[in-house]
């Protein structure tokens, strides 16, 4: 057990270190001028990060794959919707590889299907996703006014019943739509932006916890 815990710890204390090294690596590049060594050096790190993100995809398609073809070939419960996943992926691939071979002709010639594909089911996703929040806005402030009426309540009622009557075509309601224009442009993308500062800010204490090697993750 003692060897065991010393390995750990070595192992830990690799990983502490490499996760230093490509930081400080990685910030001397971008600090660096353009064709000098450190920036040559930065950009082989991206490059390794990079072929080991494809590597880490491959293996979790794989393992994908391999776990839904287990739960078909041992007809465990939801075995029907493994099917779909195995037929989708195995679509997918194809549909890639034909488009790599550059096989298609006539009207088709030339083209990638398989971006159209995807871009054909992704934006039905996204809207049908979109249709969904309408419902749960609507219910998440019925539910909220049921509960107790207070301001901040009353509040965002307000907001979902105007962001929802000012995309009506209608023209009775252009009053609506300035006002839900005004609450896009201001609160809003002033609330998108605060997140986008804490993301900022909370990115940049990990990226210095790293290099200080206090990240509790890499032990």
């Amino acid at each position: 057990r003692g060897n065991r815990v010393r390995r750990h710890r070595l192992l830990n204390v690799l990983a502490t270190a490499t996760a230093m090294i490509a930081g400080i690596v990685m910030l001397a590049g971008l600090l660096s001028d353009p064709g000098s060594d450190w920036r040559t050096l930065s950009a082989l790190v991206l490059r390794l990060v990079a072929v080991t993100i494809a590597i880490t995809v491959l293996i979790g398609i794989l393992n994908l794959l391999g776990v839904h073809l287990g739960r078909f070939m041992r007809a465990e419960r939801g075995w029907p919707y493994s099917v779909m996943i195995l037929l989708v992926a195995v679509g997918v691939i194809v549909l890639r590889i034909l488009d790599r071979a550059e096989i298609w002709s006539g009207a088709l010639e030339g083209e990638q299907l398989s971006p159209r594909v995807f871009e054909a089911v992704q934006v039905s996703i996204e809207s049908a996703l979109a249709a969904l929040v309408v419902f749960f806005l609507v219910f998440a402030a019925a539910r909220l006014m049921r509960r107790s009426v207070s301001v901040w309540n009353v509040l965002f009622t307000a907001a979902v019943v105007v962001a929802l009557l000012g995309w009506l075509p209608l023209r009775e309601l252009d009053v609506l739509a300035d006002v839900r224009e005004w609450i896009v442009r201001v609160p809003v993308s002033a609330g998108a932006r605060g997140i986008l500062l804490g993301v900022g800010l909370g990115t940049v204490t990990v990226g210095v916890r790293v290099l200080l090697g206090q990240d509790r993750s890499l032990r």
